[in-house]
């Protein structure tokens, strides 16, 4: 008569080991989960950081074009003034 009662200890010792080994389980698969979630959390903020500096960074290319180009054609004014300062002066000197 020992024997059964030894296996129905035994049987609810290991029912016991399963139910431990599943709240720990459990317990972890809800940590992860808070993780991803916390995970995803801060990517979707990476992403609007990125959108956003994406957009800074593309106005402020086109603001240093437009400036590049100013100044491009402010050089070729003044090369072509001194030109015409010094050009215009020798033609009317020789004709």
């Amino acid at each position: 008569m020992s024997e059964p009662v030894n296996k129905v200890k035994q049987t609810q010792q290991q029912v016991d080991d399963v139910t431990n080994t599943m709240h720990i389980a459990v317990g972890k698969m809800l940590d992860n989960q808070q993780k991803v979630s916390e995970l995803t959390d801060k990517s979707e903020n990476m992403k609007q950081g990125a959108q956003q500096f994406k957009k800074k960074t593309n106005e402020i290319k086109r603001l240093m074009w437009c400036r590049n180009i100013k100044l491009t054609l402010i050089i070729i004014a003044v090369v072509v003034l001194l030109l015409v300062v010094i050009i215009v002066p020798i033609v009317l000197k020789f004709t």
